[in-house]
């Protein structure tokens, strides 16, 4: 099933400008599971409704992981 659009969710263009800004993930960690790009869609959905962050849609990844990469 495909995720909903929302208005906050970044172009292509917006997201090819951003891609390379976003450090990769530590060397020798655990590999990143999750998708930066929804990452910076949760971000911004927060940042333009004001919603608390446990109160993002289902669709965004865990808030819990939104929140740590915004901190």
């Amino acid at each position: 099933m495909a995720r909903k659009f929302y208005p906050t969710d970044l172009t292509n263009m917006e997201w090819e400008i951003l891609s390379p800004l976003i450090p990769p993930a530590k060397e020798g960690g655990h590999p990143r599971t999750t998708d930066m790009r929804e990452i910076c869609n949760a971000i911004y959905y927060h940042l333009k409704t004001g919603c608390q962050w446990n109160m993002l849609p289902g669709d965004f990844p865990p808030s819990s992981t939104v929140y740590n990469y915004y901190r």
